[in-house]
């Protein structure tokens, strides 16, 4: 859970984001504070439209389905954008993580991530002084730990996960452009060695292709029976007897 941490406490209560930082020791939203200033100011109560920026809302949840902002302009289910606003059938608002079309983005990055980008400037230094940080710089910095540990796994903190990202969207790229220059969807180390390019584009990837092979000669695997065949996680993949095993090392 990547909520801000406490000093005060080390359980979080139920209903802690209803509490009070001051009063109570946790960053919540002071709830009763603002009761107690709405009752001796004798403000009335109107309504108010609340608009969720989170990954998504249950329209259909008994506590809010009779109370969820439903758009006057909207006809339901008709596939027409009613109210000329750009967005089709948006009923009860719109998710704005995905496109016009209604469908979500592919990749979609978590709360560990931007919990690590943006304390990692402060605390990424291999010289950071802890002794020294405030009480709240103290709860964030073990946040950011906590943070960077899911994110980064047990690798080295100063392997940045864009950069390896890029690398990644690099060797398939260079995969794609070789596979139509060579005309073969598989290609050993050797291939790569007496394959002829004729544009530059195509000798960059080999030259990149060559890195990945050669890492892996470093690490005792035969150039002959090497593919070079990135999969999702960035792994060149390695003959285990057919092509078919290739392909499945790639989807575990």
């Amino acid at each position: 859970m990547f909520a801000q941490g406490t000093s005060v406490k080390t359980e979080l209560p139920k209903g802690w984001h209803l509490l009070d930082k001051e009063k109570d020791g946790f960053y919540g939203i002071s709830v009763n504070k603002a009761y107690e200033f709405a009752k001796t100011r004798k403000l009335k109560s109107k309504t108010v439209l609340v608009a969720v920026i989170d990954s998504g809302v249950d329209t259909l949840h008994e506590d809010l389905k009779d109370i969820i902002w439903t758009n006057p302009k909207e006809i339901p289910g008709n596939g027409i954008d009613d109210d000329n606003n750009g967005y089709v059938d948006d009923i009860h608002g719109w998710n704005f993580i995905g496109g016009k079309d209604g469908r979500n983005v592919k990749d979609d990055s978590q709360e560990e991530a931007r919990v690590y980008y943006d304390f990692k400037e402060k605390f990424g230094s291999p010289d950071l002084d802890t002794a020294a940080l405030s009480p709240d710089d103290k709860d964030n910095y073990h946040m950011w730990l906590k943070a960077r540990k899911s994110i980064m796994g047990d690798a080295e903190p100063a392997i940045d996960m864009v950069m390896l990202h890029n690398a990644l969207e690099a060797s398939i790229k260079s995969d794609s452009i070789l596979s139509q220059s060579m005309g073969r969807t598989e290609y050993t180390g050797n291939d790569l060695d007496t394959f002829q390019t004729r544009t530059s584009e195509s000798k960059k990837s080999q030259g990149l292709a060559s890195l990945y092979v050669q890492g892996q000669q470093d690490h005792g695997h035969d150039q002959q029976g090497f593919y070079f065949r990135p999969d999702r996680r960035g792994r060149p993949g390695r003959e285990k007897g057919s092509c078919q095993d290739l392909r499945a090392e790639g989807q575990s």
